[in-house]
């Protein structure tokens, strides 16, 4: 099967997971609850927003959170980007968490959801070994933009369109992170095993990661439901960049 053929063939196995986290949230705003329950969900994104802040060195890290920037010599241009980017979209969080509950919440915050540490876990796993395994953990990153798509449709009350203009941003930024990495998978998979080892991690991150994002959102989604996006009964959602 030619490189394209099965770049098609792992974006079709992404596809209902990106669908499923796209459903958490939908079933989440379905529910109607008050602002008080939209708290738990807006702290654990900025704090999956700062994570990359909060790796870098004191230094760093300080210039970031006092100026959003970094010094040019702090890291190679492209990665460098990327975390002023993150750390926007975490000010972005800090500040609906500010005007809608009077909180002050910064990079070194913490919040602890099992399931999130599990995929970080499993994630690191893969990226230690490098290689086909790390491009695929890169894959699974931001779930094809789906979560985000999903928020920055919202519409109504001030809340819902201010985290919609948030993830808007957030949206655009995070576009290409994750799903590019389908072309770094295509270079690094020798051969038919390589790319069944993919699709297998694929899977395992993906199921993780609908996981995590229904315990963020407070499981709007029960066991039965997940079961049925596991088993592919959902609509798939599209890959975001041309294959």
């Amino acid at each position: 099967m030619a490189s394209a053929e099965r770049k098609r063939w792992l974006a079709s196995c992404l596809a209902p997971w990106w669908a499923g986290e796209a459903e958490v949230a939908r079933a989440h705003f379905a529910r109607g609850l008050p602002l008080a329950g939209q708290l738990g969900w807006l702290r654990a994104q900025a704090y999956k927003e700062a994570r990359v802040v909060r790796e870098l060195p004191p230094g760093p890290r300080a210039t970031l959170v006092r100026t959003g920037r970094l010094s040019d010599g702090d890291s190679d241009p492209c990665a460098r980007r990327k975390i002023e980017q993150e750390f926007a979209h975490f000010s972005l969080l800090a500040a609906l968490l500010r005007d809608f509950a009077g909180e002050r919440f910064g990079v070194e915050d913490r919040v602890d959801l099992p399931a999130d540490r599990r995929l970080q876990d499993a994630r690191a796993r893969h990226r230690r070994r490098g290689g086909l395994e790390a491009a695929v953990a890169e894959l699974t990153e931001g779930g094809g933009g789906a979560l985000y798509v999903e928020l920055a449709r919202l519409d109504g009350d001030d809340f819902r369109r201010r985290v919609a203009a948030a993830f808007r941003v957030i949206g655009r930024d995070e576009l290409d992170h994750g799903p590019a990495a389908i072309h770094a998978v295509a270079h690094a998979a020798r051969d038919d095993q390589d790319w069944e080892r993919a699709g297998r991690i694929v899977e395992a991150l993906s199921r993780q990661r609908l996981l995590m994002r229904n315990e963020m959102f407070g499981e709007p989604l029960g066991p039965a439901r997940l079961r049925e996006i596991a088993a592919g009964e959902i609509e798939p959602w599209p890959f975001p960049i041309p294959l």
